[in-house]
């Protein structure tokens, strides 16, 4: 290619050293995000670096923003809505969110340096590292119980409950007959593009983080009002503990996954252990571990297959004698892995 453009002489010569300059240029803006980050664009000209799956959310939010606001402004301000807050991505962003995703946003803010060419290492250099990524499939599924004929349920389901996660039952009629019952579910493959790109890594740590709260709509059995969060009396009940535990998928879903019908089988407890840190996050360093082989799964141990989160009762320990019901919208449901690059060369034994 060189010797080509020396046989078009002087100018086409200096056309092109103008343009490698312009393109050096780019590849050092200090501005441009490291592998597996983009700019957020919450507002033209807002180059935070921030997962794809947050600049997506970002614009759900200011598509979203006008139906979470007062009707009206006072003193020329437009406030939230009682459970939304202003998001506060940057001076003067005034679009009303949840609060955990204002709070993604500040956290956003603060790491935005590191995510960037001049402000953080390489993923795949030396060292240890800490990686956010979100999901790139997911697949929702129930399991529902009916225990009289007449009970006059909704149909079908989920309904307006697609998507959602959780579980809940219903009772009707003055002697509390038993109705019907459900269980909700969501299976999620996290984004393991840049971690299959890392030959050698060991995995150190991953926590599976969302941000919950209650489904918009749960519309259960005709002529009867149901909150998405409530206690045995039909009454609004806070689920501070969350309505979704975590499992390992048995089966490969992602690529096969209309080879089974209805809920997914999931491994025992002990085959693929995962942990509850808080009501929001989970420690499931084993089978994300296991499924990037890094290190591989124990003698006689399985990899897993993404992971699955459900509502916690089974359906056979649901009776429907009351109506209690637990149904969230799961936002922002991340992985933050935490791996090691061992020195070339070393010898790096296995955990």
């Amino acid at each position: 290619m060189r010797a080509i453009y020396l046989m078009l002489g002087s100018a086409t010569m200096i056309v092109l050293l103008a343009y490698l300059g312009i393109h050096e240029a780019f590849a050092q803006d200090p501005r441009t995000c490291l592998q597996g980050y983009v700019w957020r664009e919450a507002r033209p000209g807002d180059v935070v670096c921030v997962i794809p799956q947050s600049r997506t959310l970002a614009a759900d939010e200011n598509a979203k923003g006008h139906q979470r606001r007062e009707p009206g402004p006072r003193d020329g301000v437009y406030y939230c809505l009682q459970g939304y807050v202003w998001r506060e991505a940057f001076d003067g962003d005034l679009v009303c969110v949840i609060p955990a995703a204002r709070q993604r946003a500040r956290d956003e803010n603060a790491l935005a340096s590191s995510r960037t060419i001049v402000g953080g290492p390489e993923f795949n250099s030396e060292g240890q590292h800490t990686l956010l990524v979100g999901v790139t499939a997911s697949r929702g599924a129930w399991q529902e119980k009916t225990y009289g004929s007449t009970c006059g349920r909704l149909d079908p389901m989920p309904g307006a409950m697609g998507g959602m996660v959780g579980w809940g039952q219903a009772e009707i009629g003055w002697l509390g007959d038993n109705c019907f019952s459900f269980v909700l579910e969501r299976a999620v493959q996290f984004d393991r593009t840049l971690m299959d790109m890392i030959p050698g890594k060991i995995v150190d740590r991953v926590v599976l983080s969302y941000d919950e709260v209650e489904a918009p709509f749960c519309p259960l059995v005709v002529g009867y009002a149901y909150r998405c969060w409530q206690n045995g009396e039909g009454n609004y009940q806070q689920k501070t503990d969350g309505c979704a535990v975590v499992r390992a998928p048995s089966f490969d879903w992602v690529r096969n996954g209309g080879a089974v019908q209805g809920r997914l089988p999931t491994f025992e407890e002990w085959k693929q252990p995962v942990s509850r840190i808080n009501a929001r996050q989970w420690d499931v360093t084993a089978p994300v571990a296991w499924q990037l082989n890094a290190p591989s799964p124990p003698l006689g141990g399985v990899a897993a297959f993404g992971l699955l989160l459900t509502g916690g009762p089974s359906i056979d320990g649901l009776t429907a004698q009351d109506d209690t019901v637990c149904v969230s919208e799961l936002q922002n449901i991340t992985f933050e892995i935490t791996y090691t690059i061992p020195p070339s060369g070393v010898f790096h034994p296995p955990h």
